[in-house]
């Protein structure tokens, strides 16, 4: 890929037209990966199922992507600040492209399974799309942005799994992939065109210098939890905060199908529809909310009310068995997660240098992805041996645990 010339250096100003179309091709990114992640949702149990696959076949998929997302993030963190985010998100949409590709022409188990591999791994330019949208703009205006980048994935979790359910068709079940890979190569001639390069050469270059022992072990960084570094700084109890929280998520999310099937006697449809809904809360809060309550409460106040709505939203559904809990808990934890992960994501920014933006945000993401591994391997036996809200409960206590945790190790960051 050839040299781009260097930028102006960032933070640029909201006015400039290029920023915005630089901010917008994220944006799509962020949608586009959801998007097909969303879509997978309703149509992948049932594509692994036509290749033979048993339900714990269907479920290690999930986990197979979860785990290469928790292992490149961090590397595809740090080696954006030593070659440019540039080159990394394109190759990144490429590789997004090619794996929906792979799942399109699937002939055999092994191939999805490859696929999924592939998405995963190239799915942990989330945090590499974070860091071009610090690189772009103030401090004081970062919570605000990546509330909007929020959004976009708040959408694409909407509109996926509503594209998957009308492209899943019984005469060509591949089609929902097919699509997304062609969405996909539109992306990448966007990024091709409107991305530039987000870092002067100057910095680019010094942070491929800087620091070798830590830049030559990118491999090493994404062990948050245990690397000594890490141990009593602002990123490492980020990473722990974020580690702790998506369990709680993916423990519900994993769950949740099982648990309304149990309760409320609903299908694959009343199910995708609650996602829907609980998607249209998260790009609502996250577009319009969290920016107004940011600029009011800051973003470790933020933070800390996500997680409150959230974990009371999971005890009501988990303890209340009853329609209206079901729906305003799932506007609650819908609403907690749209303030909860753009004011993490504005924490990590404002605790990271220029040099460590792309690879501390690839900590936080890889915690966040070691979490959603974590969570379903604990829903199961919850569900099984206990009873159907038992994870819902579970999920909620561990939020409590997480909000109190970062009540005391968060610092608020200090004014721009």
């Amino acid at each position: 890929m050839e040299d781009e010339p260097s930028p102006t250096p960032a933070p640029t100003s909201a006015a400039d037209p290029g920023r915005a179309r630089a901010l917008l091709t994220v944006w799509f990114t962020l949608f586009l990966d959801l998007v097909a992640f969303g879509l997978i949702i309703p149509v992948l149990p049932f594509y692994a199922e036509h290749f033979g696959a048993a339900v714990w076949q269907v479920t290690l998929l999930s986990t197979v992507f979860s785990l290469a997302q928790f292992v490149m993030s961090p590397i595809l963190g740090r080696l954006s600040d030593r070659y440019g985010r540039r080159r990394i998100m394109l190759l990144s949409i490429a590789g997004s492209s090619l794996s929906m590709l792979l799942l399109g022409l699937a002939g055999a188990l092994w191939m999805v399974f490859a696929a999924r591999l592939v998405n995963g791994a190239c799915n942990a330019n989330i945090s590499t799309a974070h860091a071009y949208v610090a690189d772009r703009t103030a401090p004081s205006e970062r919570a605000k942005y990546m509330g909007m980048m929020g959004a976009a994935i708040g959408i694409g979790f909407v509109v996926g799994p509503i594209i998957g359910g009308l492209l899943a068709l019984e005469s060509m079940p591949e089609l929902p992939f097919l699509v997304a890979a062609a969405l996909g190569v539109l992306n990448f001639l966007m990024a091709l065109v409107w991305l530039p390069e987000s870092r002067a050469r100057s910095a680019t270059a010094a942070a491929a210098t800087a620091a070798p022992a830590r830049a030559a072990r990118p491999a090493r960084r994404f062990l948050a939890l245990l690397d000594s570094d890490l141990r009593g700084t602002q990123i490492g109890a980020l990473a722990l905060i974020a580690f702790g929280f998506f369990t709680a998520f993916a423990n519900m999310e994993s769950s949740f199908a099982l648990f309304t099937e149990a309760t409320y006697s609903w299908g694959a449809r009343e199910t995708g529809f609650f996602f829907t809904y609980v998607g249209v809360v998260i790009a609502l809060t996250q577009g319009a909310l969290v920016g107004r309550v940011v600029d009011g409460l800051g973003e470790r106040r933020t933070l800390l009310l996500g997680m409150a709505l959230m974990a009371a939203g999971l005890l009501a559904q988990g303890a209340l068995h009853w329609m209206a809990a079901l729906l305003v808990g799932g506007a609650l934890i819908a609403g907690g997660n749209g303030l909860m992960n753009p004011s993490l994501n504005a924490l990590v920014s404002r605790a990271s240098s220029e040099d460590d933006q792309g690879l501390n945000m690839g900590i936080v993401q890889s915690a966040s992805s070691l979490g959603r591994i974590t969570g379903p391997a604990i829903a199961g036996p919850l569900f099984e041996l206990i009873t159907p809200g038992a994870p819902l409960l579970f999920a909620g206590f561990l939020v409590l645990v997480v909000l109190g945790l970062a009540a005391r190790k968060i610092e608020a960051p200090a004014p721009a």
